[in-house]
């Protein structure tokens, strides 16, 4: 089967033939062919394609750009809303531990293009993507940047803030109008110490997310590097 993903949002699906809009971003885009044909990767990803095909999502800036973090574009609202249904970084919470969680939230919201921290900032803020999507991106030698990932509702980001040296490990920038649930470090820092079995979940949840795009990165690098 072959292996397909969205030049807008980097969605990755294997499937005979790619549809005509988008599952995750719901644009009507272009889907690239990811697909290894070499001998001994038949049917696999291929990380040459992989690679090239994410340095094309929009808000990914290009090589040479500074993004420089920005106000959000509108003020923060006293809770988040109710319309997340999956939210990755409580997975495993019972109900209870989830609002107890999710009451610490505040709203912010971002136009597209704008920077929500920068990397090497202090982290001082977890954040949810509650709606839009936002491209991470790290710094490479002479200016260029690697794109990391693209998040998508429901998933968290900013998660060095939960863990020393409390330092951002890359640009966060929104790549369309983006709604976002921000955490302070401290209330969350607070809400684990208290309820350890509460931390000790997140804190598992986010070993796993980490884990996860660490191998993004590893096959973004291995298409460049080809």
């Amino acid at each position: 089967m072959t292996h397909w993903m969205c030049t807008t949002c980097g969605y990755h699906l294997q499937i005979a033939a790619p549809p005509n809009k988008c599952p995750s971003c719901e644009q009507s885009c272009v889907f690239n062919n990811v697909t290894c044909y070499r001998p001994g990767c038949e049917e696999q990803i291929d990380p040459v394609l992989m690679g090239n095909t994410l340095k094309l999502l929009k808000g990914v800036s290009a090589p040479g750009t500074q993004m420089e973090p920005t106000q959000p574009s509108s003020p923060k609202s006293a809770l988040p809303s109710e319309d997340i249904q999956v939210v990755d970084i409580l997975s495993g919470l019972l109900e209870e531990q989830r609002r107890r969680f999710k009451s610490l939230g505040a709203v912010e919201n971002y136009d597209a293009d704008r920077a929500i921290f920068t990397e090497g900032a202090e982290a001082r803020k977890l954040y949810i993507v509650e709606k839009g999507q936002v491209a991470l991106t790290a710094q490479l030698v002479k200016g260029k940047r690697l794109p990391i990932s693209i998040i998508n509702p429901g998933y968290a980001f900013g998660w060095s803030a939960l863990v020393t040296p409390y330092r951002y490990t890359a640009t966060a920038t929104a790549v369309f109008k983006a709604r976002v649930l921000v955490f302070q470090r401290e209330a969350l820092l607070s809400l684990m110490h208290a309820n350890p079995l509460l931390g000790l979940t997140v804190m598992q949840n986010i070993a796993s997310t980490v884990a996860s795009r660490l191998r993004t990165v590893e096959m973004v690098l291995a298409g460049m590097l080809r």
